[in-house]
């Protein structure tokens, strides 16, 4: 069985959230792989954390053992960055209802949430209901697609 990998990044303010995250699903046996900002003081723009890790999230889209998440402060910024690509869509969430309903309804393939607005267990109850939330298809499939359709290619 394979293990599964969660992608995290950030930008400066959503370090702490990131880093936070990062050790606890360490500790539940995920590998997690970190992206975006080294620390919480070196300013680092949300437009080019995204922009980048559009790029690392489409060379792992199609694979299910692989998860996205990304913050900012707000988790506003990174998530307009990175709604900006094709096949991307990033569900900036702020309760576990949000994170849900991300996934059941729009298929969501990177969870978004404000490091300076949640504290850890908030963040880390939405990755999990996120993660366990299955897309329910039907009648949210053509929106999907027509998301898919639209948007920049890199």
């Amino acid at each position: 069985m394979n293990k599964t990998k969660v992608k995290i990044t950030s930008d400066h303010a959503g370090h702490e959230g990131k880093i936070e995250l990062a050790k606890r699903l360490q500790e539940e046996g995920y590998e997690v792989e970190l992206f975006g900002s080294k620390n919480s003081v070196e300013s680092i723009s949300y437009a080019e954390v995204g922009a980048e890790f559009a790029k690392e999230v489409k060379k792992d889209l199609n694979n299910d053992n692989t998860k996205f998440v990304a913050f900012c402060g707000s988790g506003i910024g990174i998530s307009m960055a990175l709604n900006r690509f094709k096949n991307i869509r990033c569900a900036r969430v702020t309760n576990e209802e949000e994170a849900r309903l991300s996934k059941a309804h729009n298929n969501s393939n990177i969870l978004c949430m404000g490091g300076r607005l949640l504290d850890p267990s908030q963040v880390q109850n939405m990755f999990h209901t996120w993660e366990n939330t299955e897309f329910e298809g039907g009648r949210h499939i053509a929106r999907i697609n027509r998301l898919d359709e639209i948007g920049q290619d890199e």
